[in-house]
C-alpha cells in the first residue's frame, strides 16, 4: 500500500490501513519515543497515542509533508506534553526521602549494550529542544533543512541546538565511548 492509499484508508479509519501503518512505522517510532523519554514502557504508551492521535487526526492530513514526518510530529508533541505533565508532579519531601531508589540492572558484558546504556543516559541529560534535534538528526536521518520545518524554528536556531547538544554530549560520554567527539562539531551539524 502507498502512502496515498494509506492516507485514504486512515481517513476512512479502514482496519487493514491502520494495520499497514503500524507495520510500516511503529518500530521506527518507538526508536524514537524510546530516545525522547528513556523509558521503554512509557515510550510504547506514547506511541500508542500517537496512533490513536493520528487515526483521529487523519482527516486533517494535508500532504505538506510525508505522512512519517507527521506520525513524528505528533509523537513529539504527545512527548513534550507528557514531560511537561511529569514536571508539575510535585513529591512531599519526606515520602520523598523514604523512597527506595531502584536497584540497577547488572551490566550486561557486551560493549553494545553499555554504550547503548550510557548513551541513553547521555540523551537523558540533555533538554528536551536538544534532545529532539540530535534524534531527528542522527537517528532519524533528516537534514537541517528538515528539522527545521519539522520543529518550525529557523535553520540557524536547528544549527545552534545541535552544537550545543553534541557539546554536551562530548562532555557526558566517557572518552573512550565518544562517538560525537571524532569529527569536529561544526562539520557534523553541517552534513
Amino acid at each position: 500500500m502507498d502512502e496515498e492509499q494509506l492516507v485514504l484508508g486512515l481517513k476512512r479509519r479502514d482496519s487493514a490501513a491502520v494495520e499497514a501503518l503500524v507495520a510500516s512505522c511503529g518500530d521506527r517510532l518507538f526508536r524514537s519515543a524510546c530516545l525522547l523519554c528513556g523509558d521503554p514502557t512509557e515510550a510504547q504508551d506514547l506511541v500508542q497515542d500517537t496512533l490513536l492521535e493520528t487515526i483521529r487526526s487523519a482527516h486533517r492530513f494535508q500532504g505538506r509533508s510525508s505522512l512519517y514526518t507527521w506520525l513524528h510530529a505528533i509523537l513529539l508533541n504527545l512527548a513534550r506534553h507528557h514531560h511537561r505533565k511529569r514536571r508539575r508532579l510535585v513529591y512531599d519531601e519526606q515520602a520523598a526521602q523514604q523512597e527506595v531508589a531502584p536497584m540497577e540492572e547488572t551490566p550486561s558484558p557486551a560493549d553494545a549494550t553499555l554504550s547503548s546504556s550510557a548513551l541513553a543516559h547521555a540523551l537523558g541529560q540533555l533538554s528536551g529542544p536538544h534532545r529532539e534535534v540530535l534524534i531527528l538528526r542522527f537517528y532519524e536521518n533528516m537534514k537541517v533543512r528538515e528539522i527545521a520545518t519539522h520543529l518550525g524554528i529557523s535553520k540557524g536556531t536547528v544549527k545552534s541546538r545541535l552544537h550545543y547538544a553534541l557539546a554536551e554530549m562530548q562532555r557526558l560520554l566517557p572518552n573512550e565511548m565518544n562517538l560525537f567527539g571524532a569529527a569536529d562539531t561544526k562539520e557534523i551539524v553541517e552534513q
